[in-house]
């Protein structure tokens, strides 16, 4: 009888060791699944790291170079220098982040020529003409213009477009030059077809779907912009070519 129970209590111990080695095994096959299925857990795209001061400038710069700047409005310009200032000083004690490493000295020396800028703004307000205004404001554009594209630089065929674009919208347009504008055209359609043309590189995959879908937009604001000086259809050229500088500059955008 007692070596009955003793067999009874030694199966029972061999089936308890049996269900406690399967739940082990179990959950240790859990824990690994659970291991692969982390492994293969998409890994999210990281953001690109923000310089403090870039946007608080170009917030005080955007009303300026597209209101005041056209409307020659050089008090409402005037009373911009003190936030230029301003951000400015946020912007050149600013460190620049790791991501950016490969770029630091040219970034930095490009950050120094708009402080410049921005100190001959000051200069040129409290005792200059209204034509030098207009021109340091104008350098100040260019300076941050050239700092901003190097943390996000664009394509060739881009800036190629740009510098057919800038003369119309901040001289021809201004002092509404439609002849200037229509002399321009076969030269914007040249550098817009170059643009059609081309291929972004390897680093800027992840935008190709916005940038072939503004640029799209851009193409047809041009040949809408061509059609009407085609037709001497002076009084639609403006608003055309307002369409096409705004399309332009959500293409641009793409590249941020």
């Amino acid at each position: 009888m007692k070596e009955s129970k003793t067999l009874s209590s030694l199966l029972l111990i061999s089936i308890l060791s049996l269900m406690l080695g399967f739940l082990f095994l179990a959950g240790c096959a859990k824990e690994t699944e659970t291991e692969i299925k982390k492994e293969k857990a998409p890994i999210e795209k990281m953001k690109k790291p923000k310089v403090e001061g870039i946007n608080e400038f170009h917030e005080v710069l955007f009303p300026v170079w597209h209101t005041y700047f056209p409307e020659a409005d050089f008090e409402s310009i005037k009373e911009s220098v003190p936030e230029f200032e301003r951000t400015m000083e946020i912007l050149m004690k600013a460190e620049l982040p790791q991501f950016y490493h490969t770029v630091k000295d040219d970034f930095e020396d490009k950050r120094e020529d708009l402080s410049i800028a921005i100190e001959k703004l000051g200069i040129v307000a409290q005792i200059g003409d209204d034509k030098e205004l207009a021109q340091a404001v104008e350098d100040v554009h260019t300076a941050f213009e050239k700092m901003a594209r190097v943390l996000a630089p664009r394509i060739k065929e881009l800036d190629d477009f740009h510098l057919v674009l800038y003369p119309l919208w901040h001289q021809a347009m201004p002092k509404k030059d439609y002849q200037a504008i229509k002399a321009a055209i076969p030269s914007l359609k040249t550098k817009m077809d170059a643009l059609m043309m081309a291929e972004l590189p390897e680093k800027f995959k992840g935008i190709e779907l916005q940038f072939v879908e503004k640029r799209d937009v851009l193409n047809n604001a041009v040949l809408e912009l061509s059609d009407v000086c085609q037709k001497n259809e002076d009084q639609k050229i403006i608003d055309k070519l307002t369409q096409m500088h705004e399309a332009y500059l959500r293409l641009d955008e793409v590249f941020e």
